[in-house]
């Protein structure tokens, strides 16, 4: 969420949960306040989250504190022993975040020195009138649609630049050097896309589409592939014809390589190439083994960076 926007919305969700907590005539309002502001969050399922646990551990705090408070009285030493008992449960239960507004609200009991049903019944409406009121702020989140489509054009440009630089390596026209620093754009301009898809992804509750961060998962699991791909390609040395063969074959991807494409045809072009590679003359010395090790190896890499395409789109597209 934009700073300034975030800001704003703490801003008015406070003073409105501070004004409703007023007019509701509720002891210490101001309380409601400092919960909205500690609840306005940056996506709305983790605000709802937020709202939850700090509910949970209001009525954990209030348990605790009324038994304690009733034998022992009010004071420091019993309010020490409420948070020896508090603090290590809300831990346990995964609700370190929400610690220090129960325990604001729990020093309320011992300012007034009473643990009477109303008095619990004003605390706990500060935190339902300061959650709800910064739940209700958050519902309204600005869209990250178009940014993710633009980013995935981005990934699909740079894939598809990668890609072609492979073709140019294998026919001498690429430095090494290029592709390793392709890889690492591709892979800096995915990991920034995987935030927005994260935040995305957050902010859908009622249609819970997983489809940008599954497109990022897909292509993070490509470039892996690749990766190798590169450190391989440079470790051989191919006869002319076989050299150009998955050059091409390189250059068919790049081309092909689409959001959409099922990919399908560029699986029966790496089957002709594992045809033609397994009739050809078996190796006679133990470079040629070792170059035909690492062919097999690079278009196996391939065959999976197909297939992992195709997994894709058979969940998402077809």
């Amino acid at each position: 969420m934009n700073k300034n926007i975030k800001m704003i919305k703490m801003i008015l969700a406070t003073s409105i949960a501070i004004l409703i907590a007023r007019s509701a005539g509720l002891m210490s309002p101001y309380a409601a306040g400092i919960v909205a502001i500690l609840s306005v969050s940056d996506t709305k399922k983790q605000s709802i989250t937020t709202a939850l646990q700090r509910i949970g551990a209001t009525v954990i705090a209030f348990i605790i504190a009324s038994i304690i408070f009733y034998f022992l009285g009010y004071s420091v030493w019993t309010f020490s022993l409420f948070l020896l008992f508090f603090v290590p449960t809300a831990f346990k239960l995964g609700l370190e975040s929400v610690i220090a507004s129960s325990s604001v609200l729990v020093s309320h009991f011992i300012i007034a020195e009473n643990i009477g049903l109303n008095m619990q019944i004003n605390e706990f409406l500060l935190v339902l009138i300061g959650v709800v009121t910064a739940i209700s702020f958050n519902m309204w989140m600005p869209s990250y649609e178009e940014d993710l489509k633009q980013r995935i054009n981005a990934i699909e440009e740079e894939l598809r630049q990668f890609l072609r630089l492979f073709y140019t390596y294998l026919m001498g026209e690429t430095v090494y050097r290029e592709l390793k620093l392709k890889a690492r754009k591709l892979s800096v301009l995915l990991d920034e896309t995987k935030e927005v898809a994260l935040l995305d992804y957050e902010n859908r509750l009622m249609e819970n589409s997983e489809y940008y961060m599954d497109y990022i998962d897909m292509r993070a699991r490509q470039l892996d592939l690749l990766r190798m791909d590169i450190e391989n390609i440079s470790a051989i040395k191919l006869e002319k014809k076989q050299n150009d063969m998955l050059a091409e074959l390189f250059n068919d991807l790049s081309e092909q390589l689409h959001e959409k494409n099922p990919v399908l045809a560029q699986l029966e072009h790496i089957s002709a190439l594992y045809r033609h590679y397994r009739n050809s003359d078996l190796p006679k010395t133990r470079e040629e083994f070792e170059t035909r090790a690492t062919l097999f190896q690079i278009l196996r890499n391939i065959e999976r960076f197909i297939e992992i395409k195709r997994d894709f789109f058979m969940t998402h597209l077809e």
